[in-house]
């Protein structure tokens, strides 16, 4: 661990480019747990965005360790996370700090979904599925990140939360945990090429694209529409994903977008997480 009393000198030193001062500093924030978010703010210093950016790589060692060491892997892989919306989202949260740059301090995950569900609560007097998926994205709130889609951050949900966008999967999950916190049966529908959030409306099943502002999608419409539509998708549809394949999509969702950015050690962390938990 960095002595604390070193850290303030060791900042100082990210912006000496001698090679021996910047291994040596390396040497040190490789064995920290990656995120020295707390440390700094006490410190109350300024750091200039390539420092910060410099700093942020050489505690990602770090954050690897930590990631590898806290993910204890289930006797039944994914499946044993079905059903369980707090395994479920411990896990999520590991990914959003390994993900996080270990600089900036940031509310936990579970604390920003509860800031967002009170504000909803005292925002809408009466909530219901439909009303939040309107409230959260066919109002413009949260919107899909076109620019970016294959961005890492899409998957760090606190990232998501704070700059109000994520790709298909990580919006729906907002949906979903938000919902939860506020006694709302929202689902994820595993659709293959684009994930979709599973609502009830007047007792009929509406699939809500929240990549397109929440855009609505009838179930029964789709089937009628689509006589060959594959048994898969019609599965996909129709009934709800298990929170165990969700994990494992956004496993695979940053295995390629590690291996689509050349970031090979990180891609390699994941693809050991995703054979560990994937089970037949």
């Amino acid at each position: 661990m960095v002595d604390f009393q070193k850290l303030p000198y060791m900042l100082q030193l990210l912006d000496d480019e001698e090679p021996a001062i910047q291994s040596a500093i390396s040497k040190e924030l490789a064995d920290t747990s990656g995120d020295l978010s707390h440390e700094i703010a006490a410190l109350g210093v300024d750091i200039s965005t390539t420092s910060q950016k410099l700093l942020s790589e050489m505690l990602l060692p770090g954050r690897r360790e930590t990631l590898m060491a806290e993910w204890q892997v289930p006797p039944q892989g994914s499946h044993s996370v079905d059903g369980d919306y707090e395994t479920f989202e411990s896990y999520l949260s590991m990914v959003s700090d390994f993900l996080h740059d270990g600089i900036t301090l940031r509310p936990s995950l579970p604390d920003l979904l509860d800031i967002l569900a009170e504000e909803a609560r005292t925002e809408k007097a009466h909530i219901s599925e439909n009303a939040l998926r309107a409230w959260l994205f066919e109002s413009g709130r949260f919107k899909g990140n076109k620019d970016n889609y294959y961005a890492p951050e899409n998957s760090d949900l606190c990232w998501c939360i704070d700059n109000e966008t994520g790709n298909p999967i990580s919006l729906s999950l907002i949906y979903i945990l938000v919902a939860r916190r506020l006694n709302l049966e929202v689902h994820g529908c595993n659709y293959p090429g684009h994930f979709l959030a599973m609502i009830q409306i007047n007792g009929k099943k509406h699939l809500a694209d929240c990549f397109h502002r929440g855009r609505l999608i009838s179930v029964e419409e789709v089937l009628n529409s689509n006589k060959h539509i594959s048994d898969y998708a019609r599965h996909a549809i129709t009934e709800s994903a298990p929170l165990g394949s969700i994990l494992l999509r956004i496993i695979r969702n940053l295995m390629h977008c590690f291996k689509k950015g050349q970031r090979f050690e990180d891609e390699k962390v994941f693809t050991m997480i995703f054979d560990k938990m994937h089970v037949d």
